[in-house]
């Protein structure tokens, strides 16, 4: 009899070790936990700085091997001048200036994949940045002291009218445009939400932004919008060797079909 009560007794006792035990919390290394449902459980925010400008986003995890994260990249705007650009036109040589003036503005939705879960913050990005097309604005303006009769582009359909002439300011208006939608692969290191015993973290991200082939647009009075134009439609009122700059120029600018991205990030937890 007390054989069989000390053995009930040592079974209770081991049940009531085991409950205690169960009731104690498994530390975890990890801010994604088996009960989480993932999407929006947390909530990180970051600040970047970098080839693609000003950055600002809202993330979150998906599952322990994907994040999503949006917001906005920005560049002050700052403009360029070059003053006395030498040309000829009509035989007659001129001397104008240039104001390129840089803009780039774009929202972004990018998903992280992260290959060994929790365990490593390297990364593969893939999403799309979207914003404005106009990457640069370029006014030049004619010497007022050379009277260069004539326009800049003749018309297709009649040599002897222009499609574009300076305006009333003797200004030549014309832009760089992209796609207004710009597709992303890149990789990196960090999390965009820091796990749960940091509050701080730091990531950085290197990729690329695929704008398509640059084109040149130049302000027509005559239908009163921007045309795209090429070397081929400079008249011949200008001097070959402005217009082989301009070939040059044209042909640079069109095989730049990307936008480098390398930057850094400060990212924080919200919760």
């Amino acid at each position: 009899m007390r054989k069989l009560t000390f053995l009930l007794f040592a079974a209770a006792l081991a049940a009531a070790g085991g409950v205690r035990a169960q009731a104690v919390p498994q530390p975890v290394d990890n801010y994604l936990e088996a009960s989480d449902s993932y999407l929006f459980t947390h909530l990180g925010a970051g600040l970047s700085l970098g080839t693609d400008g000003i950055g600002l986003e809202l993330a979150t995890p998906v599952t322990p091997y994907l994040g999503l994260r949006a917001g906005v990249n920005f560049f002050p705007s700052f403009s360029l001048k070059f003053h006395n650009v030498e040309y000829t036109r009509n035989g007659k040589n001129g001397e104008g200036d240039v104001r390129a003036k840089f803009k780039k503005v774009d929202g972004k939705v990018l998903l992280d994949i992260y290959p060994f879960g929790h365990k490593v913050s390297f990364h593969v990005t893939a999403g799309a940045f979207f914003g404005n097309d106009e990457l640069v604005k370029l006014n030049f303006a004619e010497d007022p002291n050379a009277p260069l009769d004539g326009g800049i582009i003749p018309r297709q359909d009649n040599p002897n009218k222009y499609i574009v002439e300076p305006d009333e300011e003797g200004i030549i208006r014309m832009k760089v445009m992209t796609k207004a939608v710009k597709p992303y692969v890149g990789i990196g290191f960090g999390r965009m939400v820091p796990k749960a015993n940091k509050r701080i973290g730091v990531s950085c991200d290197i990729g690329v932004q695929f704008h398509g082939t640059p084109t040149v647009k130049a302000y027509a009075p005559e239908v009163g919008r921007y045309l795209e134009i090429s070397s081929e439609d400079f008249g011949n009122d200008f001097s070959e060797g402005f217009r082989h700059d301009v070939d040059k120029a044209l042909d640079a600018i069109s095989k730049v079909k990307v936008w480098p991205v390398l930057n850094i990030r400060l990212t924080g937890r919200i919760f």
